[in-house]
């Protein structure tokens, strides 16, 4: 079912692409930083991390028209996920049980927005969403728990782009990732494997 549904969203962007005024098009790339919240797993997490807010870095690049659609690959890439930086001293060391974790995600989007005649100087929103791929890893220091795991997954979400010049603006963007099933890789979890979280971020647009 998730590889049709990812077949049908790429002849969609293929439509688009072919089908768009190329005097109306343009591109728009943008790298983001930001923060996760509202994060939930089941995956091994020995330092009850997951759930604290973590940085994120990551990046953009969107197709839009001069109408309503457009098409954008996202990527987030969330080190240390798994990680608590609010480790307690206890005797000689400290409770730091994970050596090393991240997160990356990698989505290909359909776009939903206003169109460009109606917000050329003002604020132009947003909404996409698509599906994609997610890979959790995390590596305790006794390699008891550890799990490097692929997942199909897809996100949802919005914001507005608002521009300084011709070229340069600036991106508000909040998304939901969260994923479908598990596709390869060891899995050290309770129940299924799964995770999901939330992104906040802010990146400079380059408009082309």
């Amino acid at each position: 079912m998730a590889r049709g549904l990812l077949g049908k969203v790429a002849l969609c962007c293929l439509g688009l692409i072919f089908t768009a005024s190329p005097a109306a098009a343009e591109w728009q790339f943008t790298p983001l930083i930001g923060l996760t919240f509202k994060a939930e797993t089941t995956l091994s997490d020995l330092e009850l991390a997951a759930g604290l807010h973590h940085t994120t870095f990551g990046g953009s690049v969107r197709w839009l028209g001069g109408g309503i659609l457009g098409v954008e690959t996202v990527g987030v890439w969330i080190p240390g996920f798994f990680e608590n930086d609010k480790r307690e001293v206890v005797g000689a060391g400290t409770t730091e049980l994970v050596k090393e974790s991240r997160v990356l995600s990698l989505m290909g989007n359909v776009v939903l927005t206003a169109p460009r005649r109606w917000t050329e100087y003002n604020l132009r929103p947003f909404v996409s969403g698509g599906f994609g791929f997610m890979r959790a890893k995390s590596l305790d220091f006794n390699n008891v728990t550890a799990f490097d795991t692929s997942f199909n997954g897809f996100n949802v979400g919005g914001g507005a782009v608002g521009f300084f010049s011709q070229r340069t603006g600036v991106q508000f963007d909040v998304r939901y990732y969260r994923t479908i099933r598990a596709l390869g890789g060891e899995a050290f979890s309770i129940g299924d494997a799964r995770l999901q979280y939330m992104t906040a971020s802010i990146g400079v647009v380059i408009r082309r």
